[in-house]
C-alpha cells in the first residue's frame, strides 16, 4: 500500500482510501484563517514582509482547495503589500478574514 502524509494537513491519504474532499477543505480553511490571524499579528508588528509571505503561501493555494477567491484576495494582499500601503493591506486582510469565516460556517 502506497501512503503519503502531508504534515501540514495532518492527514494520511492512500490509493486505496477515497479522499474526503470536504474533509481537506475544513482543514484548508482552518490553516488560513491561522494564516490570516499571523497576517494581523504582522500588521500589528508593522511587518508587511510577513504578511507579504502569509499571503504568497495561500495564493499558491486557495484555488488548488476549491476556494479562488481566497487566491485572488491574497494577491491582492501581496501587491498592497509590495507597494507599501498598509491601510489598504489591513482592508484587504480583514475581507479575507471575514470570506474565510464565511466559508467555514457554510461548510458546517
Amino acid at each position: 500500500m502506497f501512503l503519503i502524509f502531508n504534515k501540514k494537513l495532518n492527514l494520511r491519504l492512500s490509493e486505496n482510501l477515497p479522499i474526503d474532499w470536504e474533509k481537506l477543505r475544513e482543514k484548508f480553511l482552518d490553516i488560513a484563517l491561522g494564516k490570516v490571524n499571523q497576517m494581523k499579528k504582522a500588521l500589528s508588528d508593522g511587518n508587511l514582509r510577513l504578511v507579504q509571505l502569509y499571503a504568497h503561501q495561500l495564493k499558491g493555494s486557495g484555488t488548488s482547495y476549491g476556494f479562488p477567491e481566497i487566491t485572488e484576495i491574497a494577491g491582492q494582499i501581496q501587491e498592497k503589500c509590495a507597494s507599501n500601503l498598509c491601510d489598504e493591506v489591513s482592508e484587504l486582510v480583514q475581507r479575507l478574514c471575514d470570506l474565510i469565516e464565511k466559508f467555514k460556517s457554510n461548510s458546517r
